[in-house]
């Protein structure tokens, strides 16, 4: 069971407000807020919840503590598994702003629903927090959901089946349906190969018209 100390302690590491933290634990701000504050008693399953937050975030609980993992693999998986990445891309640049590098990606239309508002919300939440993102596809492809200058085209025989996000110290590799799985690694040393590896064809690629 982690303590009230040790869930503060998560959220001043990551740096995440009682209201991020309810919304990725499926629970309310004033749950939140009564929880820390030692009003409320949590069941197990909602400190489950909790805890399953800042883990996947790249936490782990210690004796008396908190600490980031280093090279550790989270997994989401699930219908909802590109909102989570997207959540856990906007948690890391919103501190720092930065970018994240995206390859081998087909970009929603209107008519996938929710996916296709969040997606959009994301990437405007993104621009507000001083962040954007490089974004490599298909050549011919004119479905834009950011700013042109953002995207480049590759020849389709170079067009990776999967999307890969490289943000921060992060890596992940995108599986959609029927997979709905989002390996998320955390290594700098990947993440650096992957961004050198990146701008090489990035530079190579063409513009966008």
């Amino acid at each position: 069971m982690a303590t009230i100390e040790q869930i503060r302690a998560a959220r001043a590491l990551l740096g995440w407000s009682q209201g991020e933290l309810a919304e990725r634990a499926g629970l309310s701000q004033t749950g939140i807020a009564r929880i820390e504050g030692g009003t409320s008693q949590p069941n197990t399953a909602t400190v489950a919840k909790i805890v399953n937050s800042f883990t996947s975030a790249g936490l782990e609980f210690i004796d008396g503590g908190v600490r980031v993992v280093k090279d550790k693999l989270v997994i989401f998986e699930g219908p909802d598994s590109v909102r989570q990445l997207q959540d856990d891309v906007y948690s890391v640049l919103r501190k720092s702003g930065g970018e994240v590098l995206l390859l081998g990606i087909d970009e929603l239309t209107p008519e996938e629903g929710e996916d296709y508002d969040y997606t959009v919300s994301h990437i405007r939440r993104l621009q507000d927090a001083g962040a954007s993102e490089r974004i490599l596809i298909r050549k011919g492809t004119s479905n834009f959901l950011a700013p042109r200058s953002w995207y480049r085209w590759i020849p389709e025989k170079y067009f990776s089946p999967h999307t890969i996000y490289v943000y921060g110290t992060k890596v992940a590799l995108l599986l959609r349906a029927p997979h709905f799985r989002v390996l998320l690694l955390d290594n700098q040393f990947f993440s650096e190969s992957l961004t050198a590896f990146f701008n090489f064809v990035w530079d190579q690629a063409e513009v966008v018209e």
